[in-house]
């Protein structure tokens, strides 16, 4: 811009008054084409345009976009129960795929503190709906040994979200500084307070807890649910059904001695097919054969909840068919010795039916 427009110091030539209008009206209309006041007119234009504003605008949508395909990659782990490693090759493939998904939060490390930021975001939401409707809660505990062999306690809640039909969930594990009533009361009642269940809320709204048969728990003078119903009057403490459940299987197995040869049976069809590739290869070429369906077989009357033995009887017999083919193609294989042959299927296959006052037949076996 010349220094006669910035400064206003534009004079008009001729002596006639006619003749310095026309001069002044051809001057502006030279400069209001001129290039210097296009430049001017449109640096105007863009300081009302918040241009500056609006890059750091999109910039900020650009990143949050890319964030939120992270975030996303990182809950499906979560939810579908995928390793953290996978999180890394997802965001590859998805880049390769044309996805923009930035430079940042791509390692397993990041996957993991996004996982726990959602559940923790989720866990707050889940909370303050029980919170508003006022919803009745019932608190399930139950002990358990951790893999660095620490005591910690499992908390569950059951309640209505958003006004639905009660269900479980999953509140949190807490690691105990010491199995006595006390200390498992108050790291019970800590871990409810940090969730955001207030006393004053407890006191409206807890109507049960549950937990395991223990002394510890449930006992009379100085249990966990004593000391809890003298601080909570109107809760209504309940013994666990799962674990009543396995205390009378267990009872009943221990007055029950043919159990036992079932068991026996049962571990040697196992162990016949977990420590031998061989056979279960054989087996499921024995399945392919008769177009089968062959389960898994695990070991029953253990450690375990009643449902796995449930799951590991129901695998024998869908696998029945297969398992008995095989065991009549073991028996007339001739690569196989003797004593391979007496040691591993005949073994399996007498140990239940030749026990005396025991069942007679595979079919009578599989049925009772």
């Amino acid at each position: 811009m010349s220094e006669e427009w910035v400064q206003f110091k534009i004079q008009a030539s001729g002596s006639s008054r006619s003749t310095s209008l026309a001069s002044l009206r051809n001057k502006i209309r030279r400069h209001e084409v001129s290039r210097a006041h296009k430049i001017a007119q449109e640096l105007i234009e863009k300081g009302e345009q918040d241009l500056v504003g609006n890059m750091v605008k999109a910039l900020s949508e650009t990143v949050f976009a890319e964030t939120d395909s992270v975030f996303r990659t990182a809950y499906y782990l979560a939810k579908m129960s995928r390793p953290f490693t996978d999180h890394e090759s997802l965001i590859e493939l998805q880049e390769k795929n044309g996805a923009n998904m930035g430079t940042n939060l791509h390692s397993r490390y990041s996957s993991t503190k996004i996982v726990e930021h959602i559940a923790k975001e989720m866990q707050e939401k889940i909370v303050q709906s029980i919170v508003t409707c006022s919803s009745k809660l019932s608190v399930l505990i139950d002990e358990a040994t951790s893999l660095s062999h620490k005591s910690a306690m499992i908390v569950n809640l059951k309640a209505s979200v958003d006004g639905g039909t009660p269900e479980f969930l999953f509140l949190e594990l807490v690691e105990l500084e010491s199995q006595r009533a006390v200390d498992i009361e108050e790291a019970l009642l800590n871990c409810l307070d940090t969730a955001g269940f207030t006393e004053e809320w407890l006191q409206k709204n807890w109507v049960s807890f549950v937990s395991d048969g223990a002394s510890v728990m449930l006992g009379k003078n100085s249990g966990v649910a004593t000391r809890l119903t003298a601080r909570y009057p109107n809760l209504f403490t309940w013994h666990c059904m799962n674990h009543r459940l396995e205390l009378a299987v267990s009872d009943a197995v221990d007055e029950v001695q043919a159990v036992n040869h079932f068991k026996v049976f049962l571990e040697k069809i196992h162990n016949l097919y977990s420590q031998s590739n061989k056979n279960s290869r054989e087996l499921l070429g024995a399945a392919k054969e008769l177009g089968s369906q062959v389960l898994k077989i695990g070991r029953v009357l253990n450690t375990r909840w009643v449902a796995s033995s449930f799951r590991s009887v129901k695998a024998v017999w869908t696998s029945y068919e297969a398992l008995n083919r095989h065991f009549e193609n073991a028996a007339g294989d001739p690569t196989r010795s003797s004593k391979k042959k007496r040691d591993k299927l005949t073994e399996a296959w007498h140990v239940e039916c030749k026990a005396k006052n025991s069942f007679v037949t595979w079919d009578s076996c599989m049925m009772h």
